[in-house]
């Protein structure tokens, strides 16, 4: 499996500060007010984060729009794409090969935007 490009951080930033925007905005449209910040890159990926906890209701609308989301498999039935990397990926980890996983992260990644979104 060839190895990956490690990604800009700069670039991983700045996804991480969108995201971080677009659900604050997306949550504030439906009348929250939830404060959500971009977090340092981590192995490569963006991250963001909630600064208080969310309430029930706040909860609930983000889990109904992730159940209504059209990338959503309508049988229930999981990915045996995403299993078998997620299973080799565990392999990786639990032997210690941090570059395999690391390309493994990627590849399911890549696979989650074709096959899911």
């Amino acid at each position: 499996m060839p190895m990956p490009q490690p990604a800009d951080p700069d670039v991983i930033r700045q996804t991480a500060a969108r995201v971080a925007v677009e659900l604050h905005d997306a949550l504030r449209a439906h009348g929250h007010s939830v404060q959500v910040v971009p977090e340092p890159p981590s192995y490569g990926q963006p991250y963001v984060t909630f600064l208080s906890p969310l309430r029930e209701d706040e909860a609930r609308l983000i889990t109904a729009a992730l159940a209504a989301y059209s990338g959503a498999r309508e049988s229930g039935q999981p990915c045996e794409e995403c299993r078998s990397i997620k299973q080799e990926w565990a392999t990786a980890q639990r032997g210690g090969d941090r570059e395999g996983a690391a390309a493994l992260a990627w590849s399911m990644g890549l696979h989650q935007r074709r096959a899911h979104t």
